[in-house]
């Protein structure tokens, strides 16, 4: 072979690997990218569609303080098919989200969603509105200092550094105040993020109720059949966040578990599914929306083999009974809700889920949770340090020295929580239940918010005589 042919043979070479690198450099870049852009079709979707709100007010102020590439993805607005596309520069990481009546904003991963039921929702879900207990409209209670209350929010809400979006004060039953940022309202539909997780433990406790799974059992995941070690994960586990299953829980990181889950994967459940088992049940704690997902996963394949509906199941045995008609469950693009994330609610019905608890699983006589459903979901979970329950926020100091999230509030309080300070606190103590939402983006949320907490807690002076 002459040295020209060699070496056009070596610049041929030459060339397919830088191809081959280019078209693998582009094809990374594309799925970053996408992460982003699914981020954005979501979000808007949901903001727009779900929640009702302004779409020049959600684009000039929903992605405030996220990383500056976040303005480069661009996204294109479809009002009439009621849809979001996305995309970065140069077409990259094209993606759309979908809105579909009852069941919100999903995102097209792989292309396509799948089709979903139409649920029936009972006349039950149009029930009266929680009964006020403010001096101007109803009875006061005299064991509330609404003066203090008013103060509280006002003072909150004329500050707003830390972006309350809406603040609500329930005791005995009643709201006793409530406030909402401009923009906001009684009607508006709330995103939870984390706070979806106690929503999706307390479906599996109205399963639980109506005889479809035992908790204790192990969990029927397709994928674990024949495997020694995952085979043993009961649902308390998974609901504990002890299954031992590795998952990257880093939204920073782009290409991690959660957020390839989130604004990747069409089955957000079957990330976690298909972990590694890296250590036995019950050893180590680790907070995983993966869990959370498989969760909601199975639980809806568990129903479907017996003839049930998830999202019927779900209207049927918990949300229409209490009332609850703003809570809209959003899925994947497989059909199965996103237990980890993806729920709205207006913050009313956020305060219905936390008296529920408050109530031990009982609504207006009707027992909708199992008993003792509340005190199981706030036994402290071994490995936790006393810090979670199942799929609840407990308010316990640890062992180890660390002092409770909300110091000035009793150790039998816990919570809901969610991503960039979303919380429905339930104090059993004074009968009280706090809802607050916002956007406290780029630190933890609590401890800006923990004094409004404590100074509403205050301001109920003791314990009612309700029984």
């Amino acid at each position: 072979m002459t040295e020209w042919k060699l070496a056009q043979k070596a610049i041929l070479v030459v060339g397919v690997i830088g191809m081959a690198g280019a078209v693998y450099t582009a094809v990374k870049v594309d799925r970053l990218v996408r992460i982003g852009a699914g981020y954005k079709a979501k979000t808007v979707c949901s903001e727009i569609f779900v929640a009702g709100r302004d779409k020049a007010r959600v684009l000039s102020a929903e992605f405030v303080g996220m990383p500056a590439t976040m303005e480069q993805v661009k996204v294109k607005i479809d009002e009439d098919a009621q849809t979001v596309k996305a995309r970065g520069p140069f077409g990259l990481g094209g993606i759309h989200a979908v809105y579909r009546p009852g069941f919100g904003c999903t995102l097209a991963n792989a292309g396509r969603v799948r089709p979903l039921a139409s649920v029936e929702i009972s006349d039950k879900a149009s029930g009266d509105e929680w009964s006020l207990a403010r001096p101007i409209s109803g009875e006061a209670l005299d064991y509330v200092d609404y003066a203090a209350v008013d103060f509280a929010f006002t003072q909150s809400f004329e500050e707003n550094a830390t972006n309350q979006r809406s603040f609500l004060a329930i005791v005995d039953g009643k709201i006793v105040d409530e406030m909402y940022a401009e923009g906001f309202s009684e009607a508006t539909p709330f995103l939870s993020w984390s706070m979806a997780k106690s929503v999706t433990a307390s479906l599996v406790g109205a399963a639980v109720l109506n005889g479809y799974i035992d908790i204790e059992a192990p969990v029927p995941v397709p994928e674990w059949v024949g495997d020694d070690a995952k085979s043993k994960i009961t649902w308390n586990d998974l609901l504990r966040m002890q299954s031992g299953l590795n998952f990257e829980e880093n939204y920073g990181d782009p290409r991690s578990d959660v957020n390839r889950m989130l604004f990747e994967k069409p089955d957000a459940g079957g990330v976690a599914s298909q972990s590694n088992a890296d250590h036995a049940p019950g050893e180590v704690w680790y907070y995983s929306s993966g869990t959370t997902n498989l969760i909601a996963r199975t639980l809806r394949q568990v129903l479907s083999a017996k003839g049930v509906d998830f999202y019927q199941f779900a209207h049927d045995a918990l949300l229409d009974p209490l009332g609850a008609k703003s809570v809209v469950l959003e899925p994947d693009a497989s059909g199965s809700f996103i237990g980890s994330s993806y729920v709205y609610a207006t913050a009313r019905d956020w305060a219905r889920l936390g008296q529920l608890y408050l109530d031990d699983g009982i609504w207006d006589g009707v027992r909708l949770l199992p008993e003792g459903w509340s005190e199981y979901v706030t036994s402290p979970t071994t490995a936790s340090d006393r810090q979670y329950g199942a799929q609840f926020w407990l308010n316990l100091d640890g062992a180890d020295g660390r002092e409770r999230y909300i110091p000035d509030l009793p150790e039998s309080a816990y919570y809901m929580g969610g991503h960039e300070g979303q919380y429905v606190v339930i104090v059993p103590d004074k009968k009280m239940v706090m809802v607050r939402t916002g956007m406290t983006r780029g630190r933890p949320a609590m401890p800006e918010v923990a004094p409004l907490f404590s100074d509403v807690y205050e301001a109920v002076g003791r314990v009612s005589n309700k029984d």
